[in-house]
């Protein structure tokens, strides 16, 4: 998840950045204030929301892996637990209120 996470980071992050200081450049040489920043800042969002899209796409195409010996257990570990509630529910042993 760290790994996917560092990916949006970047994905969202350099562009920006690059349209940041990409479009005060062009404001510098044009003398365009503010709008050579205001355009780079936009881009920068179009093409970070396009790698975010592709970076999500990618995740989501990733089929899910099958459970572990352990999540099985853990798993019929706690259909025991809620049937042995509900046998006790059932037969009065416990109180309903709790």
């Amino acid at each position: 998840m760290l790994k996917m996470g560092l990916q949006v980071a970047v994905a969202i992050g350099l562009p920006l950045l690059v349209g940041t200081f990409g479009g005060s450049a062009v404001d510098g040489r044009l003398g365009s204030s503010p709008w050579g920043l205001l355009v780079g800042i936009f881009l920068g969002l179009v093409v970070g929301a396009l790698a975010l899209f592709g970076i999500l796409r990618a995740y989501l195409s990733q089929p899910l892996g099958m459970p572990s010996d352990k999540a099985r257990a853990a798993g019929r570990k706690w259909q025991g637990e809620i049937a042995e509630q509900e046998r006790r529910r059932e037969s009065g042993e416990e109180d309903p209120d709790r």
